[in-house]
């Protein structure tokens, strides 16, 4: 007779990494450091978020970002040298990361410049200063869309990309002079980017009323990034400010108020977290509104973040992106083998975000003698921030299952061993997997 056991794990109050989300990894802030230095050049005391971190003055991250330019990946027209972005994702696996992916079609310098065979089509600069080619008398737009349908065809649905911006025109890919741009051209590369990238999610600029019209016109949803999160009145001191007056009005305006809900909200530092300290930012106010917005990762250009933020800084990444607590788990603790093991669960997303890759939910039975691996039906990106999730699913046992007893445990799975499995807020983390009690498992009749 099947009896059902109740478990109730023990939530966890600290923070902890997790793939694709929180700070953007700060790699020349790792390893043996003689000294730490902010943005100005002052040396400062050296610390770390917790004990074990690897990062000095900045969290530790399971997230890297990462641009390239259109140049080096299609140096000659429709020859692309892929392998340096194989690269750049192979890198970011080995040190247990996720990436979020830019492509941009140039930056400002002469070395950053659009494609040699490009430009020897058109070889006048165009007068807008964050353009490199106008976008309106040229065929940029039918070049650029074919080469991020090429990138689509070879990196959608790529395990490691947890996002891809989506750049339509501006120098570093940000934007500069897309409500110039003809509204056609700007749909042809939105166009390219959604038939494209079936898998991968997308984030583009919030930028302007044009682009993020034509965004909202298409069946595919796409979250967004702000490349100046924390400007208190850095350009126009009191008079306006991008925390006060343009992303709180134009998330709105723009109708990208519900897109966190199905792709990702990426913010980067306006200046540098120093600057915010320096000018004597609210850093409150700052978290606070970007949790408001449902932030999921932040880039703070690797730079230190300021010893007095420290504790403000923890439990902003507490809150960012998801963070999955199992409240209660219900589990049969006497199966017969070849009958349908029965488990239940009581989910809370305790983030401001979803988790936006499609890792599977992982049942495990792990005996003296055997192991077996059961995966959930259940998509974990459905479960939303404050929403309880009641998970009810049933597994057929093998009939040839070794009979004796088995512990059972709970686990996400990322399918990368670098990168791991995603950690809960509960206590008891055992080899990426939360132990939950133990089952028999009987021998079956025809056995």
């Amino acid at each position: 007779m099947k009896k059902a056991v109740t478990v109730f794990p023990s939530r966890l109050d600290e923070w902890f990494t997790n793939p694709g989300i929180g700070f953007t990894s700060a790699q020349a802030l790792m390893g043996p450091i003689t000294e730490i230095r902010d943005t100005k050049g002052r040396i400062v005391e050296p610390y770390r978020f917790t004990p074990t971190s690897k990062t000095w003055n900045h969290p530790d991250s399971k997230l890297v970002f990462f641009s390239v330019r259109w140049k080096d990946i299609e140096p000659i027209k429709g020859d692309f040298q892929w392998d340096r972005i194989e690269e750049k994702l192979l890198s970011a696996r080995s040190q247990g990361c996720t990436a979020i992916v830019r492509c941009s079609p140039y930056a400002l310098q002469q070395e950053d410049d659009i494609p040699q065979w490009l430009r020897e089509m058109y070889p006048e600069n165009p007068s807008f200063p964050f353009w490199r080619i106008d976008p309106n008398t040229t065929r940029y737009a039918d070049y650029w869309a074919e080469f991020i349908r090429a990138f689509a065809e070879r990196f959608d649905g790529h395990p490691v990309i947890s996002s891809i911006d989506l750049t339509i025109v501006g120098a570093w890919g940000e934007g500069g002079g897309t409500e110039f741009m003809d509204p056609e051209a700007v749909s042809k590369i939105i166009d390219a980017y959604m038939d494209g990238f079936k898998l991968t999610p997308l984030q583009s600029l919030l930028h302007d009323p044009m682009s993020s019209h034509i965004l909202l016109s298409k069946k595919r949803k796409v979250g967004f990034r702000v490349d100046c999160l924390g400007d208190m009145g850095g350009f126009h001191g009191q008079r306006w400010s991008h925390m006060t007056d343009f992303y709180p009005q134009n998330i709105q305006n723009f109708g990208m108020s519900d897109a966190w809900k199905k792709a990702p909200i990426v913010f980067e530092a306006c200046w540098h977290m120093q600057d915010w300290h320096d000018q004597g930012w609210d850093i409150d106010y700052i978290i606070e509104e970007s949790l408001k917005w449902h932030i999921s990762s932040f880039n703070s250009k690797s730079t230190v973040v300021p010893k007095p933020w420290q504790p403000a800084v923890e439990n902003w990444l507490k809150k960012m992106g998801y963070r999955f607590e199992l409240r209660k788990f219900v589990f049969d603790s006497l199966v017969t083998a070849g009958e349908s093991l029965m488990v239940m669960g009581l989910w809370a997303n305790v983030g401001v975000a979803p988790i936006y890759s499609q890792y599977p939910l992982v049942v495990r039975l792990v005996g003296e003698e055997a192991e077996y691996v059961f995966k959930s039906q259940e998509d974990i990106r459905r479960w939303l921030p404050e929403e309880d999730v009641w998970w009810e699913e049933s597994f057929l046992l093998p009939k040839d299952m070794v009979p004796g007893s088995y512990e059972i445990q709970l686990g996400i799975d990322t399918q990368m061993k670098e990168v791991g499995h995603v950690k809960l807020a509960i206590a008891g983390l055992k080899d990426g997997y939360y132990p939950m009690g133990h089952i028999v498992i009987e021998r079956g009749i025809d056995s």
